[in-house]
């Protein structure tokens, strides 16, 4: 039997997890740490932080893996995407890392809209020019930090900078690389143009790989810290909701996820880069090489959930069963209660980085669990608005898997499937990103020769299926209305923008 570690970096933790070719977990080591919120929807991670998790997380595996007496043929490396560290030539940050949430390039973001425009960078990258990828905050060490930038050798990613602690390459996958506003989507090299208009030095970037590819052995230097054998391979399996295709079966047309972790990834297969003619929706690299996905994400929806549990539930009571079991007690439309899950500000549909979270309709009857079910319905709404999105480029989508923490309580996955009106599955696993790239990790080594095969071993059947209720969906779809309508108000009145930049003067 071959085993294989996956190192998954997510946003509030690493996990590494020792599985074999049928997709048994043998072992878990975690790791948690947390993001620096500064002003101004600043938001700041220790690279350290990183380092730290990756060699407890590490050390632990390896001594269960020496306990057992497991042999592993491969580390295989997911992650979290488009934040920015700059390094030094030895992999050394000079900075914290300016982390995906971030959106102090917002101005620098407008800057370039001057220089290209919006079509134009979504036709060559598949992204839309937004302070959530890499190249903003790029440019914004050049322009705000340039001391910095002058030193850096590198400007990476968060898996680029655990791929290099792992094997000493600064080298990047076509999946991560999708998400940095720099790689041409349908020739997945880096784009000259766009370099060029910004400003940024190519040289400063990683070497493209594809995704799947083995970046190199693991260093002597860290396999003798964290116990485990020097060389074993270590495979770039690619950004984490591209690896959390894998596992949830989008290998082919007609099927979708909604990977809900931090925040919400809806994500649709394609054999060719789509687009939106309103560049809405994302195109990216898959984490199978050669294909795409349509993608399209919301920011914050696990991590409302997380703030609501800490800032609202104490003691015994906080937990999330507790939670949802309040929540169950609610009924359809929380009553009354509506939330907006744009805490730091809205990616799609809607593309607002000044975009703010609200709970509205609140009365003095008003109870934790209503907050709580509108919490799982504002959510659902949102990811409903997506695959509204996503169906008119991708085609209709037939069924809908889901993962990720909030998808374990029923209720949540019982509203998603009567909001979307599909059926809705659910894996046994929850760890979708980790499993993905124990699947690509499969395929890369030989052990399976297709991801359709490696599925099947590793994956297998559904855990739960939950069916559409059509009157549920024609109430939700009512809710739907009202929930656009308040937005619409809020945006056409340039509230939150006027409130963002009022603040600040």
């Amino acid at each position: 039997m071959e085993y294989i570690i996956t190192i998954d970096v997510g946003t509030m933790s690493m996990r590494a997890i020792v599985y074999d070719i049928e997709g048994s977990s043998l072992f878990t080591s975690s790791y948690e740490y947390h993001a620096i919120f500064l002003p101004e929807s600043q938001v700041e991670q220790d690279p350290y932080d990183w380092k730290k998790a990756l060699e407890f997380t590490l050390g632990e595996t390896a001594k269960f893996v020496q306990s057992k007496g497991i042999k592993i043929s491969a580390i295989s490396v997911t992650s979290q995407r488009a934040s920015v560290i700059p390094v030094d030539n030895e992999g050394t940050p000079l900075y914290n890392a300016v982390t995906w949430q971030d959106k102090r390039s917002v101005g620098i973001t407008e800057q370039l809209l001057e220089e290209i425009s919006m079509n134009a960078i979504y036709r060559r990258t598949g992204l839309r020019a937004n302070p959530y990828f890499s190249l903003p905050k790029m440019m914004w060490f050049k322009q705000k930090a340039p001391e910095i930038y002058k030193k850096a050798y590198k400007l990476i990613g968060v898996q680029d900078y655990v791929i290099y602690l792992l094997t000493g390459e600064f080298k990047t996958d076509w999946s991560q690389a999708a998400r940095t506003m720099l790689m041409d989507i349908k020739t997945f090299q880096w784009d000259k143009e766009i370099l060029n208009i910004s400003g940024i030095d190519e040289n400063l970037l990683c070497e493209l790989c594809p995704t799947g590819s083995i970046a190199g052995g693991l260093q002597d230097k860290l396999a003798k810290k964290v116990g485990l054998k020097e060389g074993i391979p270590v495979i770039m399996a690619g950004g984490d909701q591209q690896n959390a295709a894998l596992a949830l079966n989008i290998l082919s047309p007609g099927m979708a996820q909604a990977n809900t972790g931090t925040g919400s990834f809806v994500i649709a297969y394609s054999d060719k880069p789509v687009f939106d003619r309103k560049c809405r929706v994302l195109c990216s690299a898959a984490a199978i090489p050669g294909k795409w996905i349509v993608e399209a994400g919301i920011f914050n929806t696990g991590a409302i959930y997380r703030w609501f549990r800490n800032q609202f539930y104490s003691g015994e009571e906080a937990n999330y069963t507790y939670m949802n079991e309040e929540a169950e007690a609610s009924p359809l439309g929380a009553n009354g209660v509506m939330m907006i899950p744009h805490f730091e500000g809205s990616a799609a549909p809607f593309w607002n980085p000044y975009a703010k979270g609200l709970f509205f309709n609140l009365s003095l009857g008003t109870k934790r669990g209503d907050m709580v079910r509108a919490i799982f319905e504002g959510i659902a709404m949102e990811i409903a608005d997506n695959f509204s999105l996503i169906e008119t480029v991708s085609g209709e989508i037939n069924t809908i898997s889901v993962a990720g923490g909030m998808t374990k309580a029923d209720l949540f996955n019982q509203i998603q499937s009567d909001v979307f009106y599909k059926k809705v599955v659910r894996y046994q696993s929850s760890e979708a990103s980790s499993m993905g790239a124990a699947m690509g990790a499969t395929v890369t080594l030989g052990i399976y020769n297709t991801y359709e095969e490696a599925f099947a071993h590793i994956v297998g059947k559904e855990d739960k299926i939950y069916e559409p209720n059509a009157e549920n969906h024609i109430k939700y779809d009512k809710l739907r209305l009202r929930k656009h309508a308040l937005y619409n108000a809020l945006n056409q009145r340039r509230v939150y923008e006027k409130f963002v930049k009022n603040i600040n003067n």
